[in-house]
Protein backbone atom coordinates (compact mmCIF):
# COMPACT_ATOMS: atom_id res chain seq x y z
CA UNK A 1 0.00 0.00 0.00
CA UNK A 2 2.71 2.63 1.05
CA UNK A 3 4.63 1.60 -2.87
CA UNK A 4 1.24 2.48 -4.18
CA UNK A 5 1.18 6.05 -2.33
CA UNK A 6 4.56 6.54 -3.17
CA UNK A 7 4.13 5.45 -7.04
CA UNK A 8 0.82 8.12 -7.15
CA UNK A 9 2.78 10.97 -5.46
CA UNK A 10 5.54 10.51 -8.13
CA UNK A 11 3.45 10.72 -11.01
CA UNK A 12 1.37 12.91 -9.52
CA UNK A 13 4.33 15.70 -9.24
CA UNK A 14 5.93 14.35 -12.29
CA UNK A 15 2.18 15.36 -13.81
CA UNK A 16 2.56 19.06 -12.03
CA UNK A 17 6.43 19.16 -13.14
CA UNK A 18 6.06 18.05 -17.10
CA UNK A 19 2.45 20.50 -17.15
CA UNK A 20 5.18 23.21 -16.28
CA UNK A 21 7.14 22.56 -19.82
CA UNK A 22 4.31 23.53 -21.39
CA UNK A 23 2.92 26.43 -19.87
CA UNK A 24 5.97 29.84 -19.97
CA UNK A 25 7.86 28.91 -23.24
CA UNK A 26 4.60 28.26 -24.83
CA UNK A 27 4.48 31.31 -27.29
CA UNK A 28 8.49 30.44 -27.98
CA UNK A 29 8.15 27.38 -29.09
CA UNK A 30 7.21 28.88 -32.84
CA UNK A 31 9.88 31.81 -31.91
CA UNK A 32 12.45 29.84 -34.72
CA UNK A 33 9.50 30.11 -37.32
CA UNK A 34 8.92 33.77 -37.11
CA UNK A 35 11.02 34.79 -40.03
CA UNK A 36 9.66 32.25 -42.39
CA UNK A 37 6.11 33.24 -41.19
CA UNK A 38 6.67 36.76 -41.93
CA UNK A 39 7.99 35.94 -45.36
CA UNK A 40 5.08 33.53 -46.14
CA UNK A 41 2.33 36.49 -45.52
CA UNK A 42 4.35 39.34 -46.87
CA UNK A 43 2.12 40.17 -48.76
CA UNK A 44 -0.06 41.41 -45.83
CA UNK A 45 0.82 45.01 -44.70
CA UNK A 46 3.20 45.06 -41.53
CA UNK A 47 3.50 41.34 -42.10
CA UNK A 48 6.70 41.15 -39.75
CA UNK A 49 4.53 43.18 -36.69
CA UNK A 50 1.88 40.73 -37.07
CA UNK A 51 4.23 37.90 -37.24
CA UNK A 52 5.87 38.92 -33.75
CA UNK A 53 1.99 39.04 -32.80
CA UNK A 54 1.69 35.27 -33.06
CA UNK A 55 4.55 34.96 -30.47
CA UNK A 56 3.37 37.68 -28.30
CA UNK A 57 -0.82 37.40 -28.23
CA UNK A 58 -0.87 34.61 -26.19
CA UNK A 59 0.71 36.64 -23.32
CA UNK A 60 -2.02 39.03 -23.50
CA UNK A 61 -5.01 36.54 -23.41
CA UNK A 62 -3.23 34.66 -20.31
CA UNK A 63 -2.86 37.83 -18.91
CA UNK A 64 -6.96 38.53 -19.06
CA UNK A 65 -7.75 34.88 -18.16
CA UNK A 66 -5.88 34.38 -15.37
CA UNK A 67 -7.39 35.93 -12.80
CA UNK A 68 -10.96 34.30 -14.01
CA UNK A 69 -8.78 30.98 -14.23
CA UNK A 70 -7.74 31.69 -10.45
CA UNK A 71 -11.31 32.53 -9.15
CA UNK A 72 -12.92 29.65 -10.70
CA UNK A 73 -10.17 27.64 -8.96
CA UNK A 74 -11.16 28.52 -5.82
CA UNK A 75 -14.94 28.01 -6.34
CA UNK A 76 -14.79 24.96 -8.86
CA UNK A 77 -11.58 22.80 -7.77
CA UNK A 78 -8.20 22.68 -9.12
CA UNK A 79 -8.63 19.73 -11.32
CA UNK A 80 -11.19 21.42 -13.55
CA UNK A 81 -9.24 24.21 -14.68
CA UNK A 82 -6.37 21.86 -15.19
CA UNK A 83 -8.06 19.02 -17.50
CA UNK A 84 -9.68 21.80 -19.79
CA UNK A 85 -6.57 23.48 -19.82
CA UNK A 86 -4.89 20.66 -21.37
CA UNK A 87 -7.37 19.78 -23.97
CA UNK A 88 -8.06 23.34 -25.04
CA UNK A 89 -4.21 23.72 -25.78
CA UNK A 90 -3.55 20.80 -27.59
CA UNK A 91 -6.48 22.20 -30.05
CA UNK A 92 -5.63 26.25 -29.91
CA UNK A 93 -2.18 25.24 -30.36
CA UNK A 94 -2.09 23.57 -33.30
CA UNK A 95 -3.99 25.55 -35.69
CA UNK A 96 -1.39 27.24 -36.52
CA UNK A 97 -0.36 24.13 -38.51
CA UNK A 98 -3.62 23.95 -40.90
CA UNK A 99 -5.33 27.70 -40.42
CA UNK A 100 -4.27 30.00 -43.75
CA UNK A 101 -5.30 33.02 -43.19
CA UNK A 102 -2.66 35.36 -40.23
CA UNK A 103 -5.80 36.63 -38.31
CA UNK A 104 -7.81 33.23 -38.00
CA UNK A 105 -3.43 32.05 -36.71
CA UNK A 106 -3.76 34.99 -34.11
CA UNK A 107 -7.39 33.89 -32.69
CA UNK A 108 -5.77 30.12 -32.15
CA UNK A 109 -3.11 32.15 -30.63
CA UNK A 110 -5.58 34.02 -28.23
CA UNK A 111 -6.96 30.70 -27.51
CA UNK A 112 -3.68 28.95 -26.19
CA UNK A 113 -3.32 32.05 -24.31
CA UNK A 114 -6.63 31.55 -22.33
CA UNK A 115 -5.71 27.82 -22.36
CA UNK A 116 -2.20 28.73 -20.80
CA UNK A 117 -3.51 31.04 -18.02
CA UNK A 118 -5.64 28.03 -16.89
CA UNK A 119 -2.93 25.94 -17.16
CA UNK A 120 -0.27 27.74 -15.31
CA UNK A 121 -2.46 29.06 -12.45
CA UNK A 122 -3.70 25.17 -11.75
CA UNK A 123 -0.30 24.18 -11.69
CA UNK A 124 1.01 26.73 -9.48
CA UNK A 125 -1.48 26.55 -6.70
CA UNK A 126 -1.51 23.05 -7.07
CA UNK A 127 1.85 22.98 -5.92
CA UNK A 128 1.16 25.33 -2.95
CA UNK A 129 -1.43 22.56 -1.93
CA UNK A 130 -0.10 20.08 -2.01
CA UNK A 131 3.58 20.73 -0.40
CA UNK A 132 4.37 23.03 2.43
CA UNK A 133 8.13 24.40 4.04
CA UNK A 134 11.48 23.29 2.20
CA UNK A 135 9.84 20.87 0.15
CA UNK A 136 7.52 23.63 -1.25
CA UNK A 137 10.29 25.78 -2.71
CA UNK A 138 12.26 22.47 -3.75
CA UNK A 139 9.09 21.57 -6.16
CA UNK A 140 9.25 25.16 -7.06
CA UNK A 141 12.83 25.05 -8.17
CA UNK A 142 12.13 21.87 -10.44
CA UNK A 143 8.84 23.33 -11.66
CA UNK A 144 11.63 26.28 -13.08
CA UNK A 145 14.30 23.74 -14.35
CA UNK A 146 11.52 21.54 -16.24
CA UNK A 147 10.33 24.99 -17.88
CA UNK A 148 13.38 25.43 -19.12
CA UNK A 149 13.79 21.74 -20.20
CA UNK A 150 10.63 22.31 -22.14
CA UNK A 151 11.94 25.67 -23.38
CA UNK A 152 15.37 23.62 -24.58
CA UNK A 153 13.22 20.55 -26.18
CA UNK A 154 10.81 22.54 -28.13
CA UNK A 155 12.41 25.71 -29.06
CA UNK A 156 15.26 23.37 -30.90
CA UNK A 157 12.56 20.81 -31.82
CA UNK A 158 10.64 24.19 -33.70
CA UNK A 159 13.76 25.05 -35.08
CA UNK A 160 14.36 22.12 -36.34
CA UNK A 161 11.08 21.56 -38.10
CA UNK A 162 11.00 25.22 -39.38
CA UNK A 163 13.48 24.47 -41.73
CA UNK A 164 11.06 21.80 -42.84
CA UNK A 165 8.24 24.49 -43.14
CA UNK A 166 7.20 27.19 -41.05
CA UNK A 167 3.88 25.07 -39.65
CA UNK A 168 5.11 22.35 -38.50
CA UNK A 169 6.76 24.09 -34.73
CA UNK A 170 2.36 24.20 -34.11
CA UNK A 171 2.54 20.60 -34.12
CA UNK A 172 4.51 20.69 -30.86
CA UNK A 173 1.19 21.10 -29.10
CA UNK A 174 -0.28 18.29 -29.49
CA UNK A 175 2.29 16.53 -26.55
CA UNK A 176 -0.42 17.58 -24.11
CA UNK A 177 -3.35 15.23 -24.26
CA UNK A 178 -0.52 12.81 -23.60
CA UNK A 179 -0.42 14.65 -20.31
CA UNK A 180 -4.17 15.03 -20.35
CA UNK A 181 -4.48 11.55 -19.63
CA UNK A 182 -1.80 11.14 -16.86
CA UNK A 183 -3.60 13.64 -15.40
CA UNK A 184 -6.88 11.85 -14.78
CA UNK A 185 -5.06 9.47 -13.22
CA UNK A 186 -3.05 11.15 -10.40
CA UNK A 187 -3.93 14.32 -9.77
CA UNK A 188 -6.84 14.39 -7.07
CA UNK A 189 -8.73 17.85 -5.50
CA UNK A 190 -6.99 18.94 -2.50
CA UNK A 191 -8.50 19.89 0.30
CA UNK A 192 -8.76 23.73 0.88
CA UNK A 193 -9.68 26.41 4.33
CA UNK A 194 -13.18 28.08 2.34
CA UNK A 195 -14.26 30.71 3.94
CA UNK A 196 -18.23 31.75 4.98
CA UNK A 197 -19.97 32.11 2.32
CA UNK A 198 -17.61 30.87 -0.26
CA UNK A 199 -14.66 31.62 -2.16
CA UNK A 200 -15.05 35.39 -3.46
CA UNK A 201 -12.55 37.42 -6.00
CA UNK A 202 -10.17 39.20 -4.01
CA UNK A 203 -12.73 42.91 -3.64
CA UNK A 204 -13.45 44.51 -0.39
CA UNK A 205 -12.68 42.87 3.48
CA UNK A 206 -11.12 40.28 1.20
CA UNK A 207 -8.43 42.36 -0.56
CA UNK A 208 -7.66 44.16 2.65
CA UNK A 209 -5.99 40.38 3.67
CA UNK A 210 -4.06 40.45 1.39
CA UNK A 211 -0.23 41.76 2.72
CA UNK A 212 1.16 44.35 1.27
CA UNK A 213 3.91 42.66 -0.62
CA UNK A 214 2.05 40.72 -2.94
CA UNK A 215 1.78 44.11 -4.83
CA UNK A 216 5.10 44.28 -4.67
CA UNK A 217 5.52 40.98 -6.31
CA UNK A 218 3.34 41.72 -9.04
CA UNK A 219 5.30 44.47 -10.56
CA UNK A 220 8.69 42.81 -9.97
CA UNK A 221 7.32 39.97 -11.81
CA UNK A 222 5.64 42.22 -14.53
CA UNK A 223 9.06 44.07 -14.87
CA UNK A 224 11.25 40.64 -14.63
CA UNK A 225 9.16 39.25 -17.20
CA UNK A 226 8.83 42.30 -19.93
CA UNK A 227 12.61 42.25 -19.68
CA UNK A 228 12.92 37.75 -19.70
CA UNK A 229 10.92 37.99 -23.22
CA UNK A 230 13.38 40.15 -24.81
CA UNK A 231 15.41 36.78 -25.84
CA UNK A 232 12.49 35.05 -27.88
CA UNK A 233 10.79 37.86 -29.73
CA UNK A 234 13.88 39.82 -30.30
CA UNK A 235 16.64 37.55 -30.71
CA UNK A 236 15.64 35.98 -34.05
CA UNK A 237 15.98 38.92 -36.17
CA UNK A 238 19.17 39.27 -34.90
CA UNK A 239 20.19 35.89 -35.24
CA UNK A 240 18.98 35.24 -38.48
CA UNK A 241 20.25 38.92 -39.99
CA UNK A 242 23.27 36.90 -39.13
CA UNK A 243 25.50 35.65 -42.27
CA UNK A 244 24.57 32.33 -42.95
CA UNK A 245 22.83 31.28 -40.08
CA UNK A 246 19.66 29.26 -40.06
CA UNK A 247 16.31 28.63 -38.19
CA UNK A 248 17.91 25.54 -37.05
CA UNK A 249 20.51 27.85 -35.70
CA UNK A 250 18.32 30.03 -34.11
CA UNK A 251 16.07 27.69 -32.34
CA UNK A 252 19.37 26.49 -30.66
CA UNK A 253 20.36 29.54 -30.06
CA UNK A 254 17.30 30.54 -27.96
CA UNK A 255 16.90 27.42 -26.53
CA UNK A 256 20.89 27.52 -24.98
CA UNK A 257 18.88 29.73 -22.66
CA UNK A 258 17.25 26.77 -21.13
CA UNK A 259 20.76 24.82 -20.61
CA UNK A 260 21.96 27.72 -17.89
CA UNK A 261 18.52 27.73 -16.58
CA UNK A 262 18.14 24.47 -15.87
CA UNK A 263 21.37 24.28 -13.55
CA UNK A 264 20.12 27.22 -11.31
CA UNK A 265 16.58 25.75 -11.32
CA UNK A 266 17.41 22.50 -9.81
CA UNK A 267 19.49 24.56 -7.22
CA UNK A 268 16.60 27.21 -6.77
CA UNK A 269 15.98 25.79 -2.86
CA UNK A 270 19.80 25.49 -2.09
CA UNK A 271 19.99 29.23 -2.86
CA UNK A 272 16.60 30.23 -0.72
CA UNK A 273 18.25 28.67 2.00
CA UNK A 274 21.05 30.67 2.63
CA UNK A 275 19.09 34.07 0.72
CA UNK A 276 15.57 35.59 0.95
CA UNK A 277 13.46 36.66 -1.95
CA UNK A 278 14.75 40.03 -3.09
CA UNK A 279 18.01 39.32 -3.12
CA UNK A 280 17.74 36.22 -5.12
CA UNK A 281 15.84 39.05 -7.63
CA UNK A 282 19.17 41.00 -7.33
CA UNK A 283 21.14 38.07 -8.55
CA UNK A 284 18.82 37.26 -11.25
CA UNK A 285 18.91 40.97 -12.40
CA UNK A 286 22.95 40.81 -11.89
CA UNK A 287 23.04 37.83 -13.79
CA UNK A 288 20.98 38.98 -16.64
CA UNK A 289 22.63 42.57 -16.84
CA UNK A 290 25.86 40.64 -17.76
CA UNK A 291 24.50 38.49 -20.10
CA UNK A 292 22.71 41.12 -22.59
CA UNK A 293 25.80 43.26 -21.90
CA UNK A 294 27.65 40.15 -23.71
CA UNK A 295 24.61 40.33 -26.35
CA UNK A 296 25.03 44.18 -26.92
CA UNK A 297 28.51 43.42 -27.69
CA UNK A 298 28.37 40.82 -29.72
CA UNK A 299 29.20 40.69 -33.46
CA UNK A 300 28.88 36.98 -33.95
CA UNK A 301 26.79 33.77 -33.50
CA UNK A 302 28.95 32.30 -30.42
CA UNK A 303 29.01 35.88 -28.75
CA UNK A 304 25.11 36.18 -28.97
CA UNK A 305 24.90 32.25 -27.36
CA UNK A 306 27.45 32.98 -24.81
CA UNK A 307 25.18 36.27 -23.79
CA UNK A 308 22.09 34.17 -24.15
CA UNK A 309 24.34 31.24 -21.70
CA UNK A 310 24.43 33.85 -18.84
CA UNK A 311 21.44 35.52 -18.98
CA UNK A 312 19.95 31.33 -18.33
CA UNK A 313 21.42 31.51 -15.31
CA UNK A 314 19.58 34.08 -13.90
CA UNK A 315 16.39 33.56 -15.52
CA UNK A 316 16.72 29.92 -14.12
CA UNK A 317 15.75 31.36 -10.41
CA UNK A 318 13.62 34.03 -11.70
CA UNK A 319 9.82 32.04 -12.05
CA UNK A 320 10.81 29.81 -9.19
CA UNK A 321 11.93 32.57 -6.62
CA UNK A 322 8.54 35.04 -8.10
CA UNK A 323 5.94 31.66 -7.85
CA UNK A 324 7.28 30.94 -3.94
CA UNK A 325 7.42 34.70 -3.19
CA UNK A 326 3.70 34.81 -4.01
CA UNK A 327 2.74 31.38 -2.53
CA UNK A 328 4.24 31.85 0.51
CA UNK A 329 2.56 35.34 1.08
CA UNK A 330 -1.09 34.34 -0.20
CA UNK A 331 -3.66 33.53 2.21
CA UNK A 332 -4.66 29.87 1.50
CA UNK A 333 -8.34 30.13 1.04
CA UNK A 334 -7.80 33.45 -1.97
CA UNK A 335 -4.29 31.42 -3.49
CA UNK A 336 -5.70 30.28 -6.58
CA UNK A 337 -6.99 34.25 -7.04
CA UNK A 338 -3.64 35.45 -6.03
CA UNK A 339 -1.61 32.93 -8.25
CA UNK A 340 -4.41 34.02 -11.08
CA UNK A 341 -3.31 37.75 -10.79
CA UNK A 342 0.46 37.09 -10.48
CA UNK A 343 -0.43 35.47 -13.67
CA UNK A 344 -1.79 38.55 -14.84
CA UNK A 345 1.31 40.45 -14.49
CA UNK A 346 3.67 38.02 -16.03
CA UNK A 347 2.16 37.79 -19.16
CA UNK A 348 1.39 41.20 -19.45
CA UNK A 349 5.04 41.79 -19.25
CA UNK A 350 5.98 39.45 -21.64
CA UNK A 351 3.36 40.77 -24.20
CA UNK A 352 4.05 43.98 -23.98
CA UNK A 353 7.80 43.39 -23.98
CA UNK A 354 8.15 44.64 -27.53
CA UNK A 355 6.12 47.48 -27.50
CA UNK A 356 7.88 48.58 -24.51
CA UNK A 357 11.14 48.15 -26.34
CA UNK A 358 10.18 50.09 -29.37
CA UNK A 359 10.92 53.33 -28.27
CA UNK A 360 14.53 52.36 -27.76
CA UNK A 361 15.06 50.25 -30.67
CA UNK A 362 13.63 53.44 -32.59
CA UNK A 363 16.29 55.73 -30.82
CA UNK A 364 18.94 53.99 -31.72
CA UNK A 365 19.19 50.16 -32.21
CA UNK A 366 18.29 46.66 -31.11
CA UNK A 367 21.67 45.97 -29.81
CA UNK A 368 22.12 49.37 -27.71
CA UNK A 369 18.61 48.39 -26.32
CA UNK A 370 20.05 45.49 -24.62
CA UNK A 371 22.77 47.76 -23.39
CA UNK A 372 20.40 50.42 -21.71
CA UNK A 373 18.19 47.23 -20.62
CA UNK A 374 21.27 45.91 -18.81
CA UNK A 375 22.01 48.86 -16.87
CA UNK A 376 18.72 49.22 -16.23
CA UNK A 377 18.94 45.95 -14.04
CA UNK A 378 21.61 46.52 -12.27
CA UNK A 379 20.33 49.93 -10.79
CA UNK A 380 17.07 47.45 -10.01
CA UNK A 381 19.54 45.39 -8.37
CA UNK A 382 21.14 48.34 -6.40
CA UNK A 383 17.60 49.14 -5.06
CA UNK A 384 16.74 45.38 -3.87
CA UNK A 385 19.66 45.28 -1.78
CA UNK A 386 19.69 48.46 -0.64
CA UNK A 387 16.19 48.88 0.48
CA UNK A 388 16.53 45.25 1.83
CA UNK A 389 19.30 46.37 4.28
CA UNK A 390 16.98 49.00 5.23
CA UNK A 391 14.35 46.62 5.91
CA UNK A 392 12.06 47.10 3.71
CA UNK A 393 11.17 43.81 2.69
CA UNK A 394 11.33 42.28 6.14
CA UNK A 395 13.57 41.59 9.20
CA UNK A 396 17.22 42.83 9.60
CA UNK A 397 19.36 41.28 6.45
CA UNK A 398 16.41 39.13 4.90
CA UNK A 399 18.54 36.28 5.52
CA UNK A 400 16.58 32.68 5.71
CA UNK A 401 13.23 34.36 7.26
CA UNK A 402 11.27 32.13 4.84
CA UNK A 403 10.94 28.92 4.07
Amino acid sequence: MNDRIVAREGLRRSTLLLGSTLTVMAGAIVSPALPEISRAFGYLEDAEFLSKLILTLPALFIALIAPVAGYILDRAGRRMVLFASLLLYAIAGTSGAYLSDMYLILAGRAVLGIAVGGLMTSIVTLIGDYYQGEKRSRVMGYQAAFASTGGLLFISAGGVLADFHWRFPFLIYSVSVILFFIALVSVYEPERVRPAGGVKLPVGDVIRSVPSKVYWVYLIAFFSFSVFYMIPVQMPFMLSALEGVSNTEVGIAIACMNITAMITAFNYSRVKSLMDFPYIMAMVYVLVAAGYTVIALSASYYMMVAGILVCGLGFGMQMANINLWLVNLAPANIRGSLVGYLNTFIFLGMFLSPILLQPLVSLSTLYNSFLIVGTLLILCAAILIYTGLRGFWGEGNLLKTGP
